[in-house]
């Protein structure tokens, strides 16, 4: 019969094995702790204290595994979920920072318009089917990609009410001077990127660009920032242009002229580093039904 040492030292083994096979970050952070604790114990002259607390997160981790790669359908549709969400946040956050403008449609204003009528329905009204299909796109993949869903919801709810035009979330901030509201977006928008570059190592190069564009403007309007709670405004923060003016919408254009923003060279560009938009299905498909 195995120690109760042995038995901590095959599931840090098979802890660590799954690691390797880059399951949703939720679940990374999850078998991390497991490990950790898992060594802790190992360490400890009362390994058998541990055991209720062992069972228990083993327990757990397993529970999550089987909810999320246990069906086929169900995982394909959760990872496509949370591609959707990556590329959107790629996109809008390119168009925040540096300056490419974003004509947001398909499922990406799908999903828009899925959580303005959720945070605009009628209570009075049964939502079962909204609710479920809430939960179904939004709340899982946000939750598997331990992205903040306020932040996420805002830029979405702002892109449905615009219709999905373009626009920059960040622009009205400085045009406003409302401060403390641009501190909390550039530091939960660091906090994106940070999480999205750690899933996908290809983002590399677009990371680069788009922290360097939250650096820029973090650098112009404020002094100090060490949380969305505390910084101090620089004393050029009247300077309320984000973009230098030589850097227009326009010239992102393949014309040049004035009459709005071109958004054709802008989405070969933002093509180029995000790669090509796979179709995300907007529901379920049996793949095994069909014909």
């Amino acid at each position: 019969m195995a120690t109760v040492r042995t038995c901590v030292l095959m599931r840090i083994a098979n802890f660590e094995l799954l690691l390797e096979q880059s399951p949703t970050p939720l679940l990374q952070e999850e078998l991390r702790d497991a490990i950790k604790l898992h060594r802790n114990a190992l360490e400890s002259e009362d390994i058998g204290s541990f055991i209720p607390d062992l069972n228990a997160v083993h327990a757990k981790i397993d529970e999550h595994w089987k909810s999320i790669y246990a069906d086929m359908l169900i995982t394909a549709s959760l990872l496509s979920g949370m591609r959707l969400f990556e590329r959107f946040l790629l996109s809008k956050l390119l168009e925040d920072y540096a300056n490419k403008p974003y004509t947001v449609s398909g499922p990406a204003l799908s999903l828009a318009e899925l959580i303005a009528k959720q945070h605009h329905r009628d209570p009075r009204e049964d939502n079962t089917t909204l609710d479920d299909t809430y939960q179904f796109h939004v709340i899982s993949p946000l939750k598997e990609y331990k992205l903040d869903k306020d932040s996420v919801e805002n830029k979405l709810i702002a892109v449905a009410a615009r219709e999905g035009r373009p626009g920059s979330d960040i622009q009205p901030l400085i045009d406003t001077c409302d401060w403390a509201k641009l501190a909390a977006v550039l530091s939960s928008d660091r906090d994106i990127m940070i999480k999205l570059t750690q899933r996908s190592a290809y983002l590399v190069e677009v990371s680069k660009i788009i922290l360097a564009g939250i650096s820029r403007v973090q650098n112009k309007y404020f002094t100090c920032l060490t949380s969305p709670s505390t910084f101090t405004l620089a004393p050029t923060r009247d300077q309320t242009s984000l973009f230098p003016k030589l850097f227009t919408w326009a010239r992102l254009g393949s014309g040049g002229g004035s009459s709005g923003p071109k958004v054709e060279n802008s989405s070969d560009d933002r093509q180029f580093l995000l790669g090509e938009d796979l179709p995300l299905p907007s529901f379920l498909v049996n793949l095994k039904k069909i014909e």
